[in-house]
């Protein structure tokens, strides 16, 4: 799991290093939107685990910076198809506690005797090496077009104000 964890950490950074200041298109913004719900897929897949090995008010945490509503069972992935926020500090929240919480997944997992319950997770995450993720997050692109919300919608944190 540590490779993985640094791999999207790689990814994160290299995203980061993007110099966006001679382009038109903000890509910086774009590509972290994907990285974002490629790591909330990934955590809604294994949140068995995830519930397992964190606290409740973590996950609810991170799924509240996603702006998705509590009533949404967190056991299925959200639409969050032009829903996505345009804030970069917030999407480095999301990002790195999702990357936090990876790394919290895997040093409970360390912790216990029985690892066949993982089993899963183990054999996803092998299959997941950086041209992968890399190849997983064009694809993300090609078939989540508009990921972003509308520049007019407002950021809501409060899950009271959520539509």
């Amino acid at each position: 799991m540590e490779k993985f964890v640094n791999d999207i950490y790689s990814i994160y950074e290299l995203i980061n290093n993007n110099n966006d200041s001679k382009s038109f298109i903000n890509v910086k913004t774009i590509s972290k939107q994907y990285l974002a719900y490629y790591i909330y897929r990934i955590i809604t897949k294994f949140m068995i685990l995830v519930e397992d090995a964190l606290s409740g008010s973590a996950i609810d945490e991170f799924i509240t910076l996603l702006r998705i509503p509590k009533i949404h069972n967190r056991m299925l992935n959200y639409p969050l198809s032009g829903k996505m926020t345009n804030d970069e500090q917030l999407l480095d929240m999301i990002i790195l506690m999702g990357i936090d919480m990876f790394n919290k997944l895997d040093k409970y997992i360390k912790a216990q005797t029985n690892l066949e319950k993982y089993t899963e997770l183990f054999v996803f995450l092998e299959q997941k090496k950086m041209p992968v993720i890399i190849q997983d997050l064009i694809d993300l692109q090609k078939l989540i077009p508009g990921l972003s919300v509308s520049a007019i919608r407002q950021n809501f944190i409060s899950n009271s104000n959520l539509i």
